[in-house]
């Protein structure tokens, strides 16, 4: 692919071709920060690159990128759908997801068993859960999804570590249900919920 592109546009002034790897190189250092990002993801590293492009406060205002259908759908996942996990979260959380088009397996050579999506993410100006402190609501977030099956004042208690009579506290004053599940709650309600927590609250 590299020869590829150097004999398509490595004679442009505006193009630089950079051959590394995207999980070890600092890609918003390689040249002036980026405006956009446009990838075709590596699927088997989808959730890790992901995490680089959006977590960096470097972040550009919009992201496209392939991947397959499935994780597509679990990005623009609502509290209202099942395929709902800790990457919609993580995702809305930083950005407005928006699935463009689905990609048939046709559309590449060799063609794949599953098949794709283009997602645009059109990248919020400050993170949903500002003012909290992103590295402790993420990891809130995920602990909690691990547990996506059991209601809420239960799956609190495991690697999020809350006691269930405060889970139950908590609960009640954010607004939800105790007996809702992880996969249940809108983003709105995931920040509330951690605020009434003291999850990673400015005040430390």
């Amino acid at each position: 692919m590299v020869a590829v592109a150097t004999e398509a546009v490595g004679g442009a002034a505006n193009v630089a071709i950079v051959r590394a790897d995207a999980l070890a190189v600092d890609l918003f250092a390689l040249g002036p920060l980026p405006t956009r990002i446009v990838a075709n993801l590596p699927y088997q590293i989808t959730s890790p690159l992901l995490h680089r492009f959006l977590s960096d406060a470097r972040r550009p205002p919009l992201v496209v990128v392939l991947v397959q259908e499935e994780v597509a759908r679990r990005m623009a996942a609502t509290g209202q759908d099942r395929e709902r996990s800790f990457l919609s979260v993580f995702t809305q959380a930083f950005a407005e997801p928006r699935v463009v088009r689905r990609v048939p397996p046709g559309a590449f050579r060799p063609a794949p068993k599953v098949s794709s999506a283009v997602v645009a993410l059109r990248v919020r100006g400050v993170p949903a859960f500002a003012p909290l402190d992103q590295t402790a609501f993420l990891r809130f977030v995920s602990d909690v999804f691990r547990h996506r099956r059991k209601q809420l004042r239960a799956a609190l208690g495991h690697e999020a570590g809350v006691e269930r009579e405060r889970a139950t506290r908590a609960l009640a004053e954010a607004g939800i249900a105790p007996e809702r599940r992880p996969e249940e709650l809108d983003l709105v309600e995931w920040v509330r919920l951690a605020s009434v927590l003291g999850v990673g609250s400015v005040r430390g």
